[in-house]
């Protein structure tokens, strides 16, 4: 009895130094610095112990994310064996000091210091990280040509970017977002659904608004420069900053186009349609309380304007719709996609190697429908037919996605296309305005790719002029007459002109030929 006790002893000693001396042997070939996995620097769900950690800069002072917490950020440490530090900038400023200082942390990813972090002396170009360490990581070459810098290398690629390929292949759902206005559909029911083909017909519209409902501003404008003529610019073709005329760019403010606009706004306010006061209103929330207490018709906004008014009034009796996106012959929508902010890997980064396998797994497609999405079969699943995400979770809950560290990690790397497909509801007002302006929308990269670089004259030159612009347009919009319109309007043009206007469209020139060599 004794003897078979003893050997049991001793065989079950022999089975635990044999599984342990196997489970050291695995650790030690999961070590994160070797393993060459796409999964970025190691496969967390290996076991392995081993985490890397770097240290994050965001340029971004709104950023609301203060840590590497949540459901989120922890499965993606599990899946890449990497952990991020994260610091958010406290001001536009401090970014610059930590440049000018050489006091940086592994990695930076910024939108305003774009062309000041793309230098050799400053951060590792991607090219040649992914030579040396991630030889499988393929970037397109319409991706590269968008974030090539002058040296012909890349140090990022910019999130928020898709081609045309990308476009293409998921045109059903994802969709173009951009300016709209939301109008309430319950008095146009009142009013006799009135037709909205055309300019014409708007007019017509808020005129009978005005009639009818004379305690009512028919049209209410957000406080946002962009949005505030944004529907009616693209209705006019009326372009941002540059523009091509006949193979050149010239200044938008140089064109028909966006003085017919603002020409057209300017008839609205004089007809009574858009109350002056709406423009002196410093907040967002000021100008949509018009729109949620019953005070406005419409608003502008974006496509997704009445959606949000919805939410909020839907037990006021009130029902909002957004305007059909072309009622003009002159409509144009380009977009000039280049990309938003990118990640840089410093020349202070302690494990380049973890950094570009991070990138690369952000980049992917597993990696991007996890930052942006959430983790599949549990977050969100597929539709019936795979084309978009269905979310398990409430999207518009801020609040949510913060504690679960969703969709903003995904800003770091993740194309325009995926987080469309986010964006995709069915049956929504803003699903259905974006489905018709995806069908009217071009994109010309090239434009969008002649940008100054920092602290350069040209950016000097172009920001007075983007805040001469929104200072003075104001003039414009609420003139008394048509001939004080054109006034103010030829003297924002006059204004341009001693800011450097013509110098900055030659300088612009001779980039536009060097960035359409990048395309051909």
């Amino acid at each position: 009895m004794k003897t078979s006790k003893l050997r049991k002893s001793l065989l079950l000693m022999l089975v635990l130094l044999l599984t342990a001396s196997m489970l050291a042997a695995c650790g030690g070939n999961n070590n994160t610095a070797n393993n060459n996995d796409s999964n970025a620097a190691g496969d967390g769900d290996s076991g392995s112990n081993d985490v890397v950690e770097l240290d994050l800069f965001v340029d971004q002072p709104w950023w609301p994310l203060k840590d590497w917490s949540g459901k989120i950020p922890e499965e993606i440490t599990k899946r890449t064996g990497i952990k991020l530090n994260v610091t958010v900038a406290t001001d536009a400023n401090q970014l610059p000091v930590m440049i000018a200082s050489g006091d940086l942390p592994d990695l930076v990813v910024t939108y305003e210091q774009v062309k000041r972090m793309a230098d050799p002396n400053i951060s590792y170009a991607w090219q040649d990280l992914i030579d040396e360490y991630a030889p499988d990581f393929k970037i397109e070459p319409e991706r590269i040509a968008v974030n090539t810098a002058d040296d012909g290398k890349y140090y990022t690629i910019r999130n928020n970017f898709s081609t045309g390929q990308e476009w293409k292949d998921n045109e059903t759902y994802a969709l173009s977002n951009g300016a709209g206005i939301a109008y309430r559909a319950d008095i146009v029911e009142k009013l006799g659904n009135p037709k909205i083909e055309t300019l014409d017909d708007l007019t017509n519209l808020f005129q009978m608004v005005k009639d009818q409902y004379p305690d009512m501003i028919p049209l209410a404008v957000t406080v946002t420069p962009t949005w505030t003529k944004g529907y009616f610019a693209m209705q006019f073709g009326a372009g941002d900053r540059f523009v091509e005329k006949d193979g050149k760019l010239v200044h938008a403010l140089r064109t028909e186009e966006l003085e017919n606009m603002y020409m057209y706004m300017n008839e609205l306010y004089r007809k009574g349609f858009i109350n002056a006061e709406n423009f002196a209103y410093k907040n967002e929330e000021q100008a949509e309380q018009l729109a949620t207490s019953g005070k406005a018709f419409a608003y502008t906004w974006t496509t997704s304007g009445a959606d949000a008014f919805n939410a909020v009034t839907k037990d006021q009796g009130m029902v909002w719709k957004e305007l059909p996106m072309k009622i003009n012959d002159d409509f144009a929508h380009v977009r000039y996609d280049t990309g938003w902010q990118g990640v840089f890997i410093t020349k202070e980064n302690k494990n380049p190697e973890a950094s570009i396998k991070l990138m690369q797994f952000l980049m992917s497609e597993e990696g991007q429908q996890l930052a942006m999405w959430g983790i599949e079969g549990e977050d969100w699943n597929w539709s019936e037919d795979g084309g978009y995400p269905v979310f398990t979770y409430d999207r518009s809950n801020q609040e949510l996605w913060n504690e679960m560290g969703v969709y903003y990690w995904g800003l770091l790397a993740g194309s325009a296309v995926t987080e469309a497909l986010g964006n995709y509801v069915p049956g929504t007002e803003a699903t259905k305005a974006n489905q018709e302006l995806s069908q009217l929308t071009t994109f010309e990269p090239e434009i969008g790719l002649v940008q100054p670089g920092a602290d350069s004259q040209e950016q000097v030159i172009l920001n007075n002029i983007d805040n001469m612009m929104t200072n003075e347009e104001v003039k414009v919009y609420l003139a008394p007459t048509a001939e004080e319109a054109k006034k103010a309007y030829d003297n924002m043009l006059s204004q341009a002109e001693k800011i450097g206007l013509s110098d900055l469209e030659a300088w612009a020139n001779e980039e536009y030929v060097e960035v359409k060599a990048k395309f051909e």
